[in-house]
């Protein structure tokens, strides 16, 4: 591992009132400058941290071009609750990222490292601008150093989530809002690494400049849009080019879906088991402790309804537990059904993750 020479240049305390907010400090490399709480995981893996950037600023500027300017700022938050991004793995603006980074792994941050760091180095190559979410996102998954095969995951994540069919660009893809969804990061890096590996990096780094003002128009003027630059850099029809791209995923559609380690599971599982236990004893602190403080704000019974939900849960039976990769910390599916005191049974699937508290609820899709 190379070593590089670090710098404390700065200490920023931050206080408010009733919370002791964590101490910031920062070390410098040859591109970035690293902001992290003192005593914290990034100040135990800061050796880490650096080489690991330093690598990735390497394989992403070789497949982008180096875009130069100055140093890239990134600030590692210990816990999601001091953090900027709001439940989300991270966020960059121009040279400033923003990221959660937990001591305990798997951790995004520990994994994915070069996907805010691509966006930042992206963001430059456009001068200041992106390209539309399905390009931008999915050059992030592609370039995001951790090794995974993006089409392999988009045909567990949509074997899970029951949305597996024939895939195509759809409006929702070129623009952020709703229709972008966790299954969208995958999707977008599916096709990106499908592009680049079958049209080669130039082609693909025109398409990218060519579309990033395809986001500013309506959902159907967006689609066309991009089809008709699709077409023009690749001189085929986007319609008829996805072929490829469905069967880049098709080559995993008979592989085992990837199930979480065994520890995790049960604590998965033992999630339900304190929510059961917590509707018998009346005690809606610890049902409500089972669920992420963040992802509450998803679940409609929350406000002033909890004691009123929980006295209709009678018994909890967990069906099957998926792993859908990570988040912040590793993230799962859990297939529920749940019996009600009217004696009706609803199946429901709750989206579950491992944070810097173990693991939690965070959401929930009635069936």
């Amino acid at each position: 591992m190379e070593k590089y020479a670090l710098a404390v240049v700065m200490s920023i305390s931050l206080a408010s009132p009733g919370r002791a907010e964590p101490v910031f400090v920062s070390s410098e490399s040859p591109h970035f400058v690293i902001t992290y709480a003192r005593g914290g995981a990034g100040a135990a893996d800061l050796g880490r941290v650096i080489a690991d950037r330093e690598g990735a600023y390497a394989a992403i500027t070789a497949f982008l071009g180096d875009p130069g300017g100055g140093k890239i700022n990134i600030k590692l938050y210990p816990d999601r609750s001091s953090a900027l991004s709001d439940g989300g793995a991270g966020r960059t603006t121009g040279d400033d990222i923003s990221v959660v980074y937990f001591a305990f792994s798997p951790c995004y941050e520990k994994i994915s490292y070069g996907h805010e760091l691509t966006h930042a180095l992206s963001c430059r190559l456009l001068g200041g601008r992106h390209s539309v979410p399905l390009l931008a996102e999915g050059l992030a998954e592609y370039l995001d150093q951790s090794g995974r095969n993006p089409h392999e995951w988009l045909s567990y994540k949509s074997r899970i989530l029951a949305g597996y069919g024939r895939f195509k660009v759809e409006e929702a893809d070129l623009a952020y809002g709703p229709g972008f969804s966790s299954l969208s990061y995958t999707r977008s890096g599916s096709f990106v690494k499908w592009l680049v590996e079958s049209g080669g990096r130039d082609k693909f780094l025109e398409l990218y400049a060519v579309t990033r003002e395809i986001g500013l128009l309506s959902g159907e003027e967006r689609l066309r849009a991009f089809a008709d630059k699709f077409s023009e850099v690749y001189r085929v029809p986007l319609e008829d080019s996805q072929a490829g791209w469905n069967s880049a995923v098709s080559v995993f559609t008979a592989k085992t879906l990837p199930r979480l380690p065994p520890e995790d599971e049960a604590a998965v599982r033992k999630l339900f088991q304190d929510q059961d236990a917590a509707v018998v004893a009346v005690d809606s602190a610890a049902f409500a402790s089972t669920y992420d403080r963040l992802g509450r704000k998803g679940i409609r019974y929350f406000d002033g309804n909890l004691n009123f939900y929980m006295a209709k849960l009678r018994e909890t039976r967990v069906l099957e537990v998926y792993d859908l990769g990570i988040k912040n910390g590793r993230r799962a599916l859990a297939r529920v059904s749940r019996r009600f005191s009217d004696l009706t049974t609803r199946k429901i699937d709750y989206y579950v993750e491992k944070l810097e508290d173990g693991w939690k609820l965070q959401n929930e899709e009635w069936k």
